[in-house]
Parts: structure tokens; C-alpha cells; sequence
């Protein structure tokens, strides 16, 4: 996989730099744990990437060192002197005073640290203009190119492999956290360490709560148990989610029932050319049919660290051909429970392919 993400680096990195020529953009910085940043230098192991018309420069401290010079892509530079000063001199090195440099602030909104802001705080001083550049990389990473479909098929392999495991573990009195790790546990041995959230596992009324922080609780017979798994693995990332019983209910094995058969009528309208909101509003209205609660998060979201699509009703534009999403109508019931079920899909001309095995065989598509 590794040579894999080598290959695209090289290929994105050539596309990024043609846009940047055409948007006037003199460098691009992309922050610690940027899924953008892991994508061009080819490696998790970095502080700051700085992309220029000349290439790439990863900026890193002595604890990424080694390992960012045994794998990144791009000329790896140590910095000793890491506080804003330190740093500065660096970027200034490359790309000089008076340049206008993009960040990705999509990112950054959440992940920024305060030395980071500092740091364009500081280049704004050295008459540098920061620009938001999360248009121009929306354009370059929306959609994956055929080779890293198969990064996302092994992380959509694994984490069904994960969540199987973990369903059966499942039994009365077990505790939530006992099943996350189950899962945790699976990932890890895979290579895939990273999460870009922290599993969940909720059952009972807890599942009412659309993302819910897994628990000490102790599972219940009859009980609904949500499982959604979020890895991340250099860059890309995935969101896989599924909902069983422990034990038998019949109620909750309705709900589970008709959330499948909604998913099931919104993914019969997936296939390129067909409008994003399509999708949204084919489950909901499947749903209220059966007199169940609307769920208040979107329908879908982009998988593999990439911009689109979203699945929602304010989206327009269509679906096109490879675009790879986590598809997840559901319901919950306060004070009850909810049901989510939460499979990887990938668009194609004529219709869709569900990515993770354990809904393959769920769905019967």
C-alpha cells in the first residue's frame, strides 16, 4: 500500500502545483495531521508540509525525524529551535517575505494549534498573505484516482472485519468498552492505528444519542448495540457503522429492518450523474412513511480523506464516477435507542458498490 501512496503523491503533487501556477498561490501549508499533509508526503510523520511551485518540504521536529526521512516524499527538513521563531525562519527560507501562502482551513478550524496560528500570525507580519485554500484543494482532492481505490477497499475490508469480530463478543453484561477494544484490538494488528474518531459502542438508551462516547455500561438483553468505527491510515480515512441486537427484540429488530430497507431505496438512485440530495431525501422520506424519528446529521459524507460528496439536501451537484462515501440514514428514539447502519459506497456509472463485506452480505445487493 505504501508504494501506492507513493505513486499518488507524486501525481497529485504535479496536479497541485499546476493549480496553484493558475490561482497565483506562491506555497501551500498543510498542518500536523492533515489528511492532505499525509497524502502529498507520503507519510503521518510531520509538523508542517510546505508545498511550492519547486516541490515539497516537510517540516518536522526531532520526534518525526527519523521516521519522516525513512518514508516521506519530498525533502524532509529538521527543525531543533521548534517554537514560532524557529519555524519561521524555515518557511521564510522557502518561500521568502511578501508571498501569499494557502492553508487548508477546513482543517485547520478544528486542528489548529496555537503555536501553528502564531506561526501565520508571524508571516502576516513579514507581509505575507494568508489565504484560505480549501476551494483550490477541494478541486484537486475530491474524488480518489482508480489506484487508491484500493487503499480504500482494504480499510473498508478491515473495518468490517472489525465490527464481525466485535458483534461476537456481544452478549448480556458484557461492557461497551470491553467491544471497542475488540475492535481496537483488530485495527491495530491490520497497521491501521490511527482513528479520526474514537470508537463507539452504545447500547440502549444510549444509542438514542447520534454519536455517542462508548461506555462502561453493561449491555442489556433485547438491547440495540451501535457500533461505528472511524480509522485513518496515511491520510485516509473511513466511517463504517452497524447496529445488531443483543439477543432477541423483536421492536428494535423492526427498526433495524426498515433503516435497512430505506438505505437499501437510497442507494437504488446511486450512480453517476444522479443529484447528491437524492440520496438524503429518499431514506427520510422512507422513513417518515414508517412513522420513525428523522435523524438530524446528513445522510452521507466523503470517506478517504477526500471533499466530496456530501450526502445532504443543500447539495446539488451529481454524483460521479469513483466517488467513494459512508452512506448513513438512521433513527433514533429518545430515551429508547437508534439504529444506524453505515456502509462504505462507491459511485459508478450505472449504479453503486457497497465496499464493506459485512453490509454486502446485510443488504443483499
Amino acid at each position: 500500500m505504501l508504494s501506492v501512496v507513493r505513486d499518488v503523491a507524486r501525481a497529485k503533487l504535479n496536479e497541485l502545483v499546476k493549480v496553484m501556477e493558475v490561482e497565483g498561490l506562491s506555497a501551500l501549508l498543510l498542518f500536523e495531521g492533515d489528511p492532505i499533509g499525509c497524502k502529498l508526503s507520503a507519510s503521518s510523520h510531520f509538523n508542517i508540509v510546505v508545498v511550492t511551485r519547486e516541490g515539497l518540504l516537510v517540516v518536522v521536529d526531532s520526534a518525526f525525524y527519523p521516521v519522516a526521512v525513512e518514508e516521506a516524499f519530498g525533502d524532509v527538513v529538521l527543525v531543533e529551535n521548534f517554537t514560532v521563531e524557529g519555524l519561521l525562519r524555515v518557511i521564510l527560507s522557502k518561500v521568502g517575505e511578501d508571498a501569499r501562502i494557502g492553508v487548508n482551513c477546513w482543517w485547520g478550524r478544528g486542528k489548529l494549534s496555537f503555536l501553528y496560528a502564531g506561526l501565520l500570525e508571524a508571516l502576516r507580519s513579514r507581509s505575507a498573505r494568508i489565504v484560505d485554500a480549501t476551494p483550490l484543494l477541494a478541486r484537486v482532492f475530491d474524488k480518489p484516482l482508480d489506484e487508491e481505490l484500493q487503499i480504500v477497499r482494504w480499510l473498508s475490508e478491515v473495518c468490517s472485519r472489525a465490527i464481525e469480530i466485535a458483534i461476537d463478543r456481544i452478549a448480556p453484561g458484557v461492557r461497551e468498552c470491553e467491544v471497542a477494544a475488540v475492535i481496537d484490538k483488530t485495527l491495530d494488528e491490520a497497521g491501521v492505528t490511527d482513528r479520526w474518531f474514537s470508537t463507539i459502542v452504545a447500547s440502549g438508551y444510549r444509542a438514542a444519542a447520534p454519536h455517542a462516547k462508548t461506555s462502561t455500561k453493561r449491555i442489556g438483553y433485547g438491547e440495540p448495540v451501535v457500533i461505528d468505527v472511524g480509522p485513518l491510515w496515511m491520510g485516509y480515512d473511513g466511517c463504517v457503522a452497524h447496529t445488531v441486537v443483543c439477543g432477541r427484540d423483536r421492536f428494535w429488530e423492526g427498526v433495524i429492518e426498515t433503516v435497512r430497507e430505506a438505505l437499501v431505496k437510497g442507494l437504488e438512485r446511486a450512480k453517476a450523474g444522479s443529484l447528491a440530495r437524492i440520496l438524503d431525501e429518499v431514506p427520510r422520506r422512507e422513513l417518515s412513511k414508517r412513522n420513525l424519528p428523522n435523524y438530524p446529521h446528513l445522510s452521507g459524507h466523503p470517506i478517504g480523506g477526500f471533499y466530496k460528496p456530501v450526502i445532504a439536501s443543500f447539495i446539488d451537484y451529481p454524483l460521479e464516477r469513483n466517488m467513494v462515501f459512508a452512506y448513513e440514514p438512521a433513527t433514533y428514539i429518545p430515551r429508547k435507542g437508534g439504529v444506524r447502519i453505515e456502509p462504505h459506497i462507491r459511485v459508478t456509472e450505472r449504479g453503486s458498490e457497497i465496499l464493506t463485506p459485512l453490509h454486502r452480505r446485510e443488504l443483499e445487493l
